[in-house]
C-alpha cells in the first residue's frame, strides 16, 4: 500500500470514533474522502456533525457498500465481515482494501510490539507498556485497547516503543507484522463474524507471518492450539511456559516458583508470589509480558518491580467491594467461555456466577468444564444465551434465570453468604443489553456500590 494520498479518491467504511484520526490524516494528505456507514445521520449523532465539519462526503444507511469500484483505496473498519457480497465483488473488480492499523504500521518510525490472542491481550499489553515505561523508554500503548495512535505518529522516533493490542479483525487483512509479536493463546471466539474457526486462526497468524528474518515472535508452549505455530515463524521465535522449557529452547518459564528468562544465559526475574493478579492464567500473562519486555530492551529490575506493583486492569477479575462478608468481582471483559473458565478457576472461595449475554456462536464446552471442576454454588443466567447455557449446565449446578441485569446482581447477592464471591464473568459479549463490556462492567460496579452504600450509608 502506498502512503501518498494526494488527489486519491478514498473511502472509509465504518465511522466509529477510532476512524476519525484516519480521516484527519487522509484529509491532511490531500485525499478526497468519503465516509460510509450502515448507520444513518441520526444514529451517528454528534459524530455526524463532527464529520460534516471535517468536510467529507458521506454515504449512509442500507446503500453504504454500493459503488465501491469508484475508489482508489477503501479503508475497512475492524469487525466488518470480509465476506459481504459487496466487498467480494469490489475485490474482484480490483479495488484495493486497507485499514487504519495497516496504515499506522506503514508510517510508524518506532519499534512496534504487537499482542494478540483469544484472551489476556489487554492485561498483557498494559503490563508490557508499564514495564517499558518504567525502563525509561518513550512508550505508547494503543490499538484494540482503546487508543488510536495515528494522531501521535509525528511525535514518535526510532527509539519510541509502541505496544499494540491487536484483535483478529484488525489483523485479518494485514500484510505487515510487528517487529516483536506475541500470540497468547487460541480458543474459539468471534464466530458470529468470522465464517469459521479456520478463518479466525488465520487472522491471528497475521501477527507474525509477515515478519522479517531478524524479527521476533513469541508463542505459548502450553496452549494446545497455538504452541506449534513457531514452526511457521519467518524470524526468531521464543516460547513461554508455566513449566521449565527443554534445554536449548529460549524463552520464559517458571522453575522452583521463580520466573526465569532464558535468552542466552538464564536470569531469575522474581518469585511467583510477587504476582498480584488472581488466577493461574495470569501467570501466563506475566511470563509473556516479562519475555516480550526483556526482548524489547527492558531492565530486569524494572520488570520485577512493575510485576510486584501491577494491579488488575478494569473489568478483568477486578475487585469491587465486600458487603456483609461477600466479595464482588467484575470480570465483564470475559466475553468467551474460555475467559470465564479462567475466572472461575481463579477463586478458592464458593462462587455465585452471573453469566449470559449476546451470542457469539461459540460452544459452551469450556464453561461446562469449569463448572464441573469448580462447582459454583449457583449460576444466574440472563440475556440472549440463557437457553444455550442452561442446556449446557443443566443438572450440574443450581441455575436461576432473570430478565434484567439489576435483577441478576440482586439475585446473585441473595444466594451468597459471608465468605462467598459474586462473580460477573458472562462468557458472552454484551451487545444484547449494553453497548460494550465496559458499559456492562461499569453498571455492575454501580449496582454493587449502591448495595454497599445501603449497608453503610
Amino acid at each position: 500500500m502506498e502512503v501518498d494520498f494526494a488527489g486519491k479518491n478514498v473511502a472509509v467504511i465504518g465511522l466509529a470514533t477510532e476512524n476519525l484520526p484516519l480521516i484527519r490524516y487522509l484529509l491532511q494528505s490531500g485525499a478526497k474522502v468519503t465516509g460510509r456507514d450502515a448507520k444513518d445521520s441520526e444514529k451517528l449523532g454528534e459524530r455526524f456533525k463532527e464529520l460534516q465539519n471535517m468536510g467529507i462526503e458521506m454515504q449512509l444507511g442500507p446503500s453504504y457498500l454500493e459503488g465501491l469500484e469508484q475508489y482508489d483505496l477503501v479503508f475497512l473498519s475492524p469487525g466488518i465481515p470480509r465476506g459481504l457480497d459487496e466487498l467480494v465483488a469490489a475485490r474482484k473488480k480490483g479495488v484495493c482494501f486497507s485499514s487504519q492499523m495497516e496504515l499506522f504500521f506503514k508510517l510508524c518510525p518506532a519499534q512496534i510490539v504487537g499482542i494478540t490472542g483469544s484472551s489476556g491481550k489487554t492485561t498483557t499489553t498494559t503490563l508490557i507498556g508499564e514495564i517499558l515505561a518504567n525502563s525509561s523508554f518513550d512508550t505508547r500503548v494503543g490499538g484494540n485497547i482503546g487508543k488510536v495512535l495515528l494522531d501521535e505518529i509525528n511525535d514518535m522516533t526510532p527509539e519510541t516503543k509502541v505496544v499494540l493490542e491487536l484483535s483478529s479483525f484488525q489483523l485479518q487483512d494485514m500484510r505487515v507484522s510487528p517487529a516483536i509479536s506475541l500470540l497468547t493463546n487460541i480458543t474459539p471466539n468471534h464466530l458470529d463474524v468470522h465464517k469459521d474457526m479456520t478463518e479466525y486462526i488465520e487472522a491471528k497468524k497475521q501477527i507474525f507471518l509477515h515478519q522479517k528474518a531478524e524479527e521476533i515472535a513469541v508463542f505459548n508452549a502450553d496452549d494446545p492450539l497455538s504452541h506449534d505455530f513457531y514452526q511457521e515463524a519467518p524470524g526468531k521465535y521464543y516460547l513461554f511456559s508455566k513449566k521449565p522449557l527443554p534445554t536449548g529452547v529460549e524463552g520464559a518459564f517458571i522453575r522452583d516458583n521463580w520466573i526465569v528468562v532464558r535468552v542466552g544465559k538464564e536470569k531469575k526475574v522474581c518469585p511467583v508470589e510477587a504476582i498480584n493478579l488472581l488466577g493461574i492464567h495470569n501467570q501466563e500473562i506475566v511470563l509473556a509480558a516479562t519475555l516480550i519486555a526483556y526482548l524489547a530492551g527492558a531492565k530486569l529490575e524494572a520488570i520485577a518491580s512493575t510485576i510486584a506493583n501491577f494491579k488488575a486492569v478494569e473489568h478483568r477479575l477486578e475487585y469491587v467491594a465486600t458487603i456483609k462478608g461477600i466479595s464482588y468481582y467484575n470480570d465483564s471483559s470475559a466475553t468467551s467461555p474460555a475467559r470465564t473458565k479462567a475466572g472461575l478457576l481463579a477463586f478458592r472461595e464458593p462462587v455465585i456466577l452471573i453469566a449470559g449475554g449476546y451470542d457469539k456462536k461459540i460452544p459452551f464446552d469450556e464453561l461446562k468444564e469449569a463448572v464441573l471442576i469448580k462447582r459454583p454454588k449457583a449460576v444466574v443466567l440472563l440475556g440472549a444465551t440463557t437457553k444455550k447455557i442452561e442446556c449446557s449446565l443443566k443438572g450440574l449446578v443450581p441455575l436461576y434465570q432473570v430478565r434484567s441485569f439489576e435483577e441478576a446482581v440482586l439475585k446473585a447477592s441473595s444466594l451468597a453468604t459471608s465468605g462467598d464471591c459474586v462473580l460477573l464473568s458472562p462468557a458472552c459479549a454484551s451487545f444484547d443489553m449494553f453497548s460494550s463490556y465496559v458499559e456492562r462492567g461499569k453498571e455492575f460496579r454501580r449496582l454493587v456500590m449502591k448495595m454497599a452504600s445501603e449497608v453503610n450509608p
